[in-house]
């Protein structure tokens, strides 16, 4: 492998280390500021959502949830949000409640959502007859790693310093290659003005 084809790999690799500490701190919805992004921590949505994963939540209004949506609520004061299917819908008085479940459970969750939990839904879309929900596969354990010591420098700091220290290599070599450029021009000046001279 040649020098160029190195120096070249050597970007790719901190293009790509930037671009997952972008998706795994930054990932924020730029075109809608009431969306948001969870972390799936069980695998109680299995297959459909895996640990690690993370997901997309946008907001909805509770009369626009339907039977077999998708859908992030908050549990036990707020303490914690879980990610369940909508399996059926009821209502109490005028207040609207949710019947939920995780794909990889037996049975339904032991109590009702109520309206005013919900946090949001998980968009979908059909592709070539599968249902593709708004996910980054896996994301989430990068997100974890990186917000660790270890992660933190072997993602942040480190690919940092070496393209800090790549710059700094080139602007050597470049000031390098002028100094001695100056000096072979001065050392040629310098001869040119010994021949004149002896002439």
């Amino acid at each position: 492998m040649n020098k160029l084809n190195r120096k070249n790999l050597f970007y790719l690799l901190i293009t790509i280390f930037v671009a997952f500490f972008i998706l795994s701190l930054v990932i924020v919805p730029l075109a809608n500021k009431s969306s948001r992004w969870y972390v799936v921590t069980s695998g109680s949505m299995e297959p459909t959502l895996k640990i690690g994963d993370i997901v997309y939540v946008k907001n909805v209004d509770a009369n626009d949830v339907k039977v077999g949506d998708v859908i992030n609520f908050y549990k036990e004061e707020k303490e914690y949000t879980i990610t369940h299917r909508c399996i059926d819908i009821v209502e109490q008085g005028n207040k609207i409640f949710f019947i939920t479940k995780g794909d990889a459970n037996e049975k339904n969750d032991s109590f009702l959502v109520p309206e005013d939990a919900l946090i949001g839904r998980i968009p979908y879309t059909h592709l070539f007859g599968y249902i593709i929900y708004a996910k980054i596969p896996y994301m989430g354990y990068l997100s974890y790693f990186v917000h660790t010591r270890l992660g933190f420098f072997l993602l942040i700091l480190l690919p940092g310093y070496a393209l800090i220290g790549a710059e700094a290599y080139n602007i050597f070599n470049i000031l390098q290659s002028k100094y001695f450029f100056h000096k072979k021009v001065k050392k040629k000046h310098s001869k040119d003005y010994e021949r004149r001279q002896s002439e």
